[in-house]
């Protein structure tokens, strides 16, 4: 599974009890580093967690998600991956649509 290249093993173990090995197996890795690799670049510092809790958002297209970062810095601010850091609730709206 190549989530245990991203995550270290107490993330990628939690990551096996929240997800079915068949869901897990089925995602696409180019499209997960490209995800991945945005999030980097906007240096959230709580990618692991995204992984963990949202990894639905990780199987979007990567201009969606770029759109939807993009929205969330014009309505929350620049300081806007610290708020998303304390209230990781605002990732729902990644999903919504």
């Amino acid at each position: 599974m190549f989530l245990s290249k991203y995550l270290d093993e107490f993330y990628y173990n939690l990551l096996l009890d929240n997800y079915e090995m068949n869901y897990l197996n089925s995602l696409d890795e180019n499209n997960f580093l490209l995800i991945y690799n945005l999030f980097k670049e906007f240096n959230f510092y709580f990618i692991n967690d995204i992984i963990l809790n949202y990894l639905e958002i990780f199987e979007m297209d990567y201009n969606i998600v770029l759109k939807k970062i993009k929205k969330l810095k014009d309505s929350l601010g620049n300081n806007f991956i610290y708020i998303i850091g304390s209230n990781m609730n605002y990732l729902e709206n990644f999903l919504e649509e």
